[in-house]
């Protein structure tokens, strides 16, 4: 069985990890970037619509975008540059995701081109954007 899994519901289960994933991003489906207090927002949204069924989606953890992450997937973002996550993601996503990781006005946000995180102003407008995530990851993740 392949590692990750693309699902009827514009999700992608990750099955090594026990993760499901949005396939496409926030800028993706809005059509917009997106600070961290509207990430937030979004997620509530995509919760109270029951995307995919579930009302569970949430900003993830620097720890869950980083399973995600592997220098040896090759995928595209919105300007057609080259990001490390896997292909069952939609491409021209953001090169970037927010995670819920929060030092007062500072969050951290994690860069799928380099697999680095930095600290960002929340409120910045971007281009940044956040691929939401559901579910907890298992113990040998």
């Amino acid at each position: 069985m392949s590692r990750f899994t693309e699902n009827q519901d514009e999700a992608v289960t990750d099955n090594e990890t026990g993760l499901t994933w949005h396939k496409k991003d926030s800028r993706q489906l809005t059509g917009k970037w997106l600070h961290l207090e509207k990430a937030r927002k979004f997620a509530d949204e995509q919760n109270k619509a029951k995307f995919g069924g579930y009302d569970d989606w949430r900003i993830p953890s620097l720890d869950d975008v980083k399973t995600i992450f592997d220098k040896q997937f090759s995928n595209r973002d919105f300007g057609n540059n080259e990001i490390h996550i896997p292909p069952e993601f939609e491409k021209g996503c953001a090169d970037s995701t927010w995670t819920d990781t929060v030092n007062g006005e500072r969050a951290m946000m994690f860069n799928l081109v380099k697999g680095r995180s930095s600290w960002i102003n929340k409120y910045g407008e971007g281009p940044f954007a956040v691929r939401l995530v559901r579910g907890a990851r298992s113990k040998e993740s």
